[in-house]
């Protein structure tokens, strides 16, 4: 299916997982998506591990507009509980808009 939008919002994630628990935070992080995907305005969210250090994770989510970026944020207030622990530090993340 093509998607034909005027903007889509990216945010690129980057996360550090405490030592040794990578794949706890991909799978925890994998929960999530399955959630977030169902917001309305989400149009992908992706769960990448690198295949360098298996403890940074990159989560690439895309939004319709600024408005499904702020409920996708209000929402992972109750989503995010299980990383508790799994994360070594605050994620990076940046906001990139598509030029066309």
């Amino acid at each position: 299916e093509i998607y034909t939008l005027s903007l889509h919002d990216a945010l690129p994630i980057f996360m550090s997982a405490t030592p040794g628990n990578g794949d706890t935070l991909v799978a925890e992080m994998k929960k999530i998506a399955a959630e977030v995907v169902k917001e309305e305005g989400n149009h992908c969210y992706l769960v990448h591990q690198s295949v360098d250090d298996a403890d940074t994770v990159l989560i690439y989510e895309q939004y319709t507009d600024q408005d499904a970026i702020v409920a996708h944020q209000e929402n992972m207030k109750a989503l995010g509980g299980g990383l508790k622990g799994l994360l070594a530090g605050r994620p990076d993340v940046k906001l990139f808009t598509l030029e066309n």
